[in-house]
C-alpha cells in the first residue's frame, strides 16, 4: 500500500505547485526601492510591454523599473538588444514576427525600421556584437523554419548583408560571449505560425557558432522534447539555457540547464513538484558568478539556483514573473502585474534562516511582456 500513499502525496503536492502555493526555501535577501523613491531619468532597463487591447511598446526604464519614455511598436515585442557604446537599442518581434526596430534609448528617435522578407520572420531575439558594429538576430524560414542568423550591418542603417545558417530549425534566442562566439538557443521546432508540426521529431540544441557562421560545438539534451529557448552567460565562460518541455504533461524535468564549452551539459536540479510550479516554460535567465534566477510567466513564479552545487535555493510566486536581469549584486524581475522586484545577492547562504519574508516591491504601472536587457 506504501506505494499509493506515495503516488497520491505527489499528486497532491504536484496539484498545490500549479495552483500557486510557492514559498521562498532558502538563499537571498530582498532590497527594494520603495514608491516614494524618484526616478534618477537615467536609462538602465529597457523591456518590451503590454499597453492594452492590440496597444504595444518598448519602454526605457530607470534601476528601479519606473518609466522613463515609452515608444509604440507596430506589434507585440519580445526581447531587446543593447548597443551602449551607440546608445542604440532594438526591439524584436515576438515569433512568427514580421519586424525589428531600431532606436536611441537616450531620446526615443526611431532608428531603423525593418520588415521581414516575405519568406522570412524573426524569432523575437538578437544580441549586439561587442564592439557595436554588428546585429545579430534570430529569424527562420517561413515554409521550413530553416534556422537563420541574419547580420545587419549598425553602421550602414542597420543593412541586411549577410545570412548564417546550417545549425539546425527553430532558433529562439541568440547571445554573444566575451570571445564573441555566438551561442544559440535552437527550439528545434518546426511551426506553422505558432502551432508546432514536429514534435515526436523535434531536434533542440545549444549551439555555438563563429561571427562568420561556423559551427564549433553543438549540445543536445537527453530529452529532445525538451526545446532550448532562453539563454543567459555569467560574464565569463558559463551558459544557462531555459527549455520548454514539449513531451507528456504529466511530467516534470528540469527546465535549466549549464555547459561550458568543451564541457556536458549539467541540468539544475529541482524536486519534480518543483517543477510542476513552471508549468513546463522559463522565460528569462539572469546569473552571476553565484547564482541564477529564472522566470515562469506561465507558472507565475521565480526561481533562484546556486551556481555552485545546481540546486534550487528560493521558489517564490510572482504574478507573469518575465523579464530578469543581473547588475552587479542585485537581481531585478519584472511582471505582467506592474509589480518590479529587486534582490541583492547573500554570499553567506549558510546562514539564511528559512522563512517567509516581508516582500517590497516597485509598482511601475507598466505591463511587462516576457524579457528584459540591462544597459551596461
Amino acid at each position: 500500500m506504501q506505494p499509493m500513499v506515495t503516488d497520491t502525496t505527489r499528486r497532491t503536492l504536484l496539484k498545490a505547485a500549479l495552483l500557486g502555493m510557492a514559498t521562498p526555501i532558502a538563499g537571498m535577501t530582498r532590497a527594494v526601492a520603495g514608491q516614494d523613491k524618484r526616478s534618477t531619468a537615467t536609462p538602465q532597463l529597457i523591456g518590451c510591454a503590454l499597453r492594452g487591447r492590440d496597444q504595444y511598446q518598448v519602454v526605457v526604464a530607470d534601476s528601479h523599473g519606473l518609466p522613463i519614455r515609452q515608444l509604440p511598436l507596430p506589434e507585440r515585442g519580445h526581447g531587446v538588444a543593447i548597443n551602449p557604446k551607440r546608445g542604440h537599442a532594438v526591439a524584436f518581434a515576438r515569433r512568427p514576427g514580421s519586424y525589428l526596430m531600431a532606436f536611441d534609448y537616450h531620446n526615443g528617435q526611431t532608428i531603423a525600421l525593418k520588415k521581414a522578407n516575405s519568406n522570412r520572420h524573426y524569432y523575437g531575439h538578437g544580441v549586439y556584437s561587442n564592439d557595436g558594429s554588428w546585429l545579430f538576430a534570430t529569424e527562420g524560414e517561413r515554409t521550413t523554419s530553416r534556422g537563420i542568423i541574419g547580420v545587419y550591418d549598425v553602421t550602414e542603417g542597420y543593412k541586411k548583408v549577410d545570412e548564417l545558417t546550417g545549425f539546425g530549425i527553430g532558433p529562439h534566442e541568440v547571445i554573444i560571449m566575451p570571445d564573441d562566439t555566438l551561442v544559440i538557443g535552437v527550439g528545434g521546432v518546426h511551426t506553422d505560425g505558432r502551432t508546432p508540426l514536429n514534435l515526436d521529431s523535434m531536434r533542440p540544441s545549444l549551439t555555438y557558432i563563429s561571427r562568420q557562421g561556423e559551427l564549433l560545438d553543438q549540445h543536445m539534451l537527453a530529452d529532445h522534447k525538451l526545446s532550448i529557448r532562453h539563454l543567459a552567460h555569467d560574464g565569463e565562460n558559463t551558459v544557462l539555457c531555459g527549455q520548454q518541455y514539449r513531451g507528456d504533461p504529466g511530467d516534470y524535468p528540469s527546465l535549466l540547464a549549464m555547459h561550458t564549452q568543451g564541457e556536458e551539459m549539467v541540468a539544475l536540479h529541482a524536486e519534480p513538484e518543483q517543477w510542476a510550479r513552471f508549468n513546463h516554460y522559463i522565460a528569462s535567465i539572469a546569473a552571476s558568478d553565484k547564482w541564477i534566477l529564472a522566470t515562469s510567466p506561465r507558472g507565475n513564479c521565480y526561481g533562484i539556483w546556486s551556481k555552485q552545487s545546481g540546486e534550487l535555493v528560493e521558489l517564490s510566486p510572482l504574478p507573469d514573473a518575465s523579464g530578469a536581469v543581473a547588475k552587479g549584486d542585485v537581481f531585478s524581475v519584472s511582471s505582467g502585474s506592474g509589480s518590479v522586484i529587486t534582490l541583492s545577492q547573500n554570499d553567506q547562504l549558510q546562514h539564511y534562516q528559512s522563512q517567509i519574508r516581508d516582500k517590497k516591491s516597485v509598482y511601475t504601472a507598466i505591463q511587462w511582456d516576457n524579457h528584459w536587457s540591462a544597459i551596461s
